[in-house]
């Protein structure tokens, strides 16, 4: 008799095989928790609709307006910058590569702030405590506001970070990158496409 053809080694191979998959997923649990914006999706649904239709998030569209508070409590939207171009950058402190770029983005802001370009850093999956901590000890200058629902992910259909967004003075996407600057001159060259 075969037993690799034995109904016994079967329900032992199948045993296995479930208990390997089981361990796996437990694991996988462990290392990469499920982030809180992706748990809060169906806890706090978009408040409301961009009330312009062409909104979006690709290159040529509306960029979507939003509302949040900073780190230092004020309330800032994107419409509040319309008329200047705006650095949108998605960013969270536990992301190896938005720590590694946040030197870049900080540069960019002290050269171009009195230039008419705004940079808002939103931070994302952390809160105010974590967000504000890094900002003070890496003596971050540019404007940092907080997604704690993620709504703003979800409105830019962010699906990984670091994130960023070049919107022109007319309130259009005019370029985006999704990974982290290397450089300053990188970032400088992908803000030639504001004009």
């Amino acid at each position: 008799m075969n037993i690799f053809r034995s109904p016994l080694f079967l329900w032992i191979l199948l045993a296995v095989l479930l208990i390997s998959v089981a361990v796996v997923a437990v694991i996988d649990r462990v290392y990469h928790p499920a982030p809180q914006a992706a748990q809060s999706q169906v806890l706090h649904p978009i408040k409301s609709v961009p009330a312009d239709l062409s909104a979006g998030s690709r290159i040529g569209d509306t960029a979507p307006d939003f509302t949040l508070e900073t780190i230092d409590g004020r309330q800032v939207s994107l419409s509040d910058y319309r008329g200047k171009n705006v650095i949108l950058n998605f960013w969270a402190t536990w992301c190896g590569p938005c720590r590694f770029e946040t030197t870049t983005v900080e540069a960019i802001h002290e050269a171009w702030s009195d230039k008419n370009v705004v940079v808002l850093g939103i931070n994302v999956q952390d809160g105010f405590d974590s967000a504000t901590s890094y900002a003070r000890a890496n003596n971050l200058k540019f404007t940092i506001p907080v997604d704690v629902s993620g709504d703003t992910v979800r409105l830019y259909g962010i699906h990984g970070i670091p994130t960023t967004f070049f919107i022109n003075r007319k309130g259009i996407i005019s370029a985006i990158k999704i990974g982290p600057f290397i450089s300053t001159d990188e970032m400088e060259g992908m803000m030639a496409s504001f004009k």
